[in-house]
């Protein structure tokens, strides 16, 4: 092991320690849903994530302007709707907070024509304002372009009143709602590219990161519409990331109670075909960005995505996980240099 790997890796494990002890703070019994999960067998992969959401009713807020750019926030009900019927009307009278969707956006004062990034940020990620203050501007100038920050389920103005984190209730042993929760991110986003086809005088892409990152896999399978797509550090093995994420433990403890481990969530996600999806886009606007040394959504298994969709551009850096933040000049200055050679600015 060189030093960077070593480095690398106590980073991504000291983080892993931490995130863990967060989660095991919860008191509550996760719900077991492994019985719901038959409801969703009679539906191809892309009846679950290809459905058209249609446009958004939007409510857009102009928030003013500051440091060379138009501050706008946005929302809109989510238009998505769970196959399993008991979640569904959890999801219509337990999470009220849930069903609207938020987003920030900034674009340039100057107003010339860019294309619009929708950024989609990581697991347990609190999006503040401070956050908005200090990364989008730097998305923005570094890449010119307009950046739509979208808050993905249960996170940010999303959040729970009773969840004790950001990001609670994504990722758990109620793998009902853990799956709503990745279909309810892709149609959020689906229909936010919609939306800003019509209003955004430019092309439209995504960048996401970690969790985000699975979120911008997903688009790329399932929105033609996109101009690019950037995952950053993200596989789609669900299975696997439960069996190598340490963070993912108390979830990891929670499905054995209920009876189920890895091997069962490969099995099932295997049966929907999940292992198996196919970008939509052409391999050559997809930039996969990965750390060599990544221990939670790990090197391995992002390495095995981009040999199967047929080796896309790709940027390997030299840290872990947590790499991105450290690396993050040189992530953006890649994603600038890949989105130019696309030849999509006007």
């Amino acid at each position: 092991m060189n030093f960077r790997q070593s480095v690398a890796h106590t980073i991504d494990n000291t983080a892993t320690v931490l995130a863990r002890a967060v989660l095991l703070r919860r008191t509550a019994e996760t719900p077991n849903t492994l019985g719901e999960l038959r409801s969703y067998e009679p539906y191809s992969i892309e009846q679950l994530f290809g459905d058209d959401p249609g446009l958004p009713d939007v409510t857009l807020t102009e928030r003013g302007t500051m440091r060379g750019f138009r501050w706008s926030e946005l929302s809109f009900p989510s238009a998505h709707e769970a196959v399993s019927a008991p979640f569904r009307y959890m999801q219509r009278c337990g999470d009220p907070a849930n069903q609207t969707v938020h987003a920030t956006w900034i674009r340039h004062a100057d107003g010339a024509p860019r294309p619009t990034l929708i950024f989609l940020h990581s697991w347990m990620q609190t999006l503040s304002r401070a956050e908005d203050v200090v990364l989008l501007p730097r998305f923005a100038r570094t890449l010119d372009v307009d950046v739509m920050s979208l808050h993905l389920p249960y996170h940010g103005r999303r959040k729970p009143r009773e969840a004790a984190f950001h990001g609670e209730y994504f990722w758990t042993a109620d793998l009902v709602r853990t799956f709503e929760a990745m279909r309810q991110s892709v149609h959020d986003a689906r229909a936010l590219v919609g939306w800003l086809g019509k209003v955004a005088p430019g092309p439209v892409g995504v960048l996401g990161v970690s969790l985000g990152g699975m979120v911008a896999l997903s688009l790329a399978c399932f929105e033609p519409r996109l101009a690019f797509a950037v995952p950053v550090a993200a596989h789609l093995d669900l299975a696997g990331a439960l069996k190598d994420a340490g963070l993912l433990t108390p979830m990891r403890l929670a499905l054995a109670r209920h009876g189920w481990g890895p091997a069962d969530v490969e099995a099932y996600a295997s049966s929907l075909g999940l292992d198996e999806i196919t970008p939509c886009l052409p391999r050559e606007r997809i930039l996969f960005v990965m750390g060599r040394y990544d221990r939670i959504l790990t090197t391995a298994r992002s390495e095995r995505l981009w040999e199967r969709w047929d080796r896309p551009p790709v940027y390997r850096f030299e840290g872990g996980h947590l790499g991105i933040l450290t690396h993050l000049g040189g992530i953006l200055r890649e994603s600038r240099q890949f989105i130019d050679g696309l030849d999509i600015r006007g």
